[in-house]
């Protein structure tokens, strides 16, 4: 009974120690694991297969990826959502329109004793070469326009030009060059603008005197005193008249000594009536008086264009002319 006994604490004994070694190598076999710090900011990527996955499908499954991150990791910034606004187009008719020159811009419209043409430039005396600009103001004429020329000293054109005068308001800029040919070492000229009314009646004409040179540079001169150069204070605009003389009164700067032209022409082109006036320039340029009386002679009530205007004293043909409508009765 006591070797019985013995043999099972025996086999106890040994089985526990058996256990104790298994205990011991499993212990001695397992390595504890610390992490390295990541570096603040920093995310990693791993790849955690599903719980459902299958070794034999892991393969051929795709894997679910997760971002983990450290606490101190800045959040994403949403995107901004972007509203698409159409583009509309501007009109064309708000859009500022193109200007000839610049300085049609930079000069503001006429003072209202202005003339009724004007040259800015070239001024009295200017010494040209070709070609050369031309630009001033102007009232328009029957069709917005005027016409430019440039004469020799002999009376012969030089160059021509009708140029159209639009504008909203009373007087048309207008800028243009011109050519010419002269011949030796320069010679006189003169530089005229006229318009006309719906009959071809002379509404105004303005000069100024040049020196045209073959070569060299040219000298531009200022405009001078920009006023009209005549003043009519009787008649009126569309008066009626009759009587069969007209006394016409006012006041001119004359250009030279030469008399002024005062004449009475019907719409049909022909001259009623004309009479010459003595006049002299002022010594400081200032306005000489004149009254002139106009003998006429119709048969029923007409319109006529009364016009003053004074010949160039250097070159043939007009050097100036104003004018207005009146009414005639016999």
């Amino acid at each position: 009974m006591f070797s019985g006994y013995n043999l099972d604490m025996r086999i106890s004994a040994l089985f526990a120690l058996i256990v104790l070694i298994g205990l011991n190598a499993c212990a001695g076999g397992t390595a504890t694991l610390v992490p390295s710090p990541l570096p603040t900011g920093t995310s990693v990527l791993a790849i955690v297969p599903s719980p459902s996955m299958a070794p034999s499908n892991l393969e051929a499954s795709s894997p679910t990826p997760a971002v983990v991150s450290t606490p101190t990791e800045i959040p994403s910034t949403p995107e901004p959502t972007i509203t698409e606004t159409p583009l509309t187009p501007t009109p064309l008719s708000t859009l500022p329109l193109p200007t000839e020159t610049t300085a049609a811009t930079d000069i503001p419209q006429p003072a209202v004793d202005s003339g009724a043409i004007q040259f800015l430039g070239p001024g009295p005396f200017s010494e040209l070469v070709s070609p050369f600009y031309i630009y001033g103001y102007a009232i328009p004429g029957y069709n917005h326009t005027g016409t430019i020329a440039l004469y020799g000293e002999d009376g012969r054109v030089l160059a021509s030009q009708l140029l159209q005068l639009n504008t909203a308001y009373n007087w048309a800029y207008f800028s243009w060059p011109l050519s010419f040919q002269v011949e030796g070492a320069g010679e006189l000229g003169r530089l005229t603008m006229s318009t006309h009314d719906e009959y071809g009646r002379l509404i105004a004409v303005y000069s100024v005197h040049l020196l045209l040179l073959p070569e060299g540079n040219s000298i531009v001169t200022p405009p001078g005193d920009l006023k009209e150069r005549c003043v009519i204070d009787h008649p009126v605009q569309g008066k009626w008249l009759s009587g069969g003389t007209l006394l016409v009164t006012g006041a001119m700067r004359p250009f030279n000594n030469l008399p002024i032209v005062v004449e009475l022409i019907g719409r049909d082109g022909k001259l009623i009536a004309s009479q010459l006036e003595a006049i002299s320039p002022a010594a400081d340029n200032s306005y000489v008086p004149f009254q002139v009386n106009v003998p006429y002679t119709i048969s029923t009530g007409t319109w006529a264009r009364l016009s003053v205007s004074q010949p160039d004293d250097r070159i043939s043909g007009l050097m100036y002319l104003y004018s207005r409508e009146v009414f005639l009765h016999p």
